[in-house]
């Protein structure tokens, strides 16, 4: 059996631990990516995002009628199920 002692003098537990922590960091930044992907209506900064293009080009394909947004009073949302149809239509 393994002792306490014998697992702290062992040199790569700090390696293990360095690796865990960074494990976690990418686990949680997953989770906050697949949050917004869980959502239907997406801001347009998270539909920029989404598409991999920046802020504005979303706000120009929404006004030249290239991405259709939901409108309520002077908020725009995109959605997801629109975003992934533009992607399909547009692949090459």
């Amino acid at each position: 059996m393994t002792t306490e002692k014998q697992i702290s003098e062992n040199p790569l537990v700090p390696l293990v631990r360095v690796i865990v922590q960074q494990v976690l960091r990418e686990l949680r930044e997953n989770s906050r990516e697949s949050e917004s992907a869980q959502r239907r209506l997406l801001c347009p900064e998270k539909a920029a995002h989404y598409l991999s293009l920046s802020r504005r080009e979303v706000y120009n394909m929404i006004a030249n009628g290239q991405l259709r947004a939901v409108r309520q009073g002077r908020r725009k949302m995109l959605d997801i199920r629109d975003l992934e149809m533009w992607i399909e239509e547009n692949k090459r």
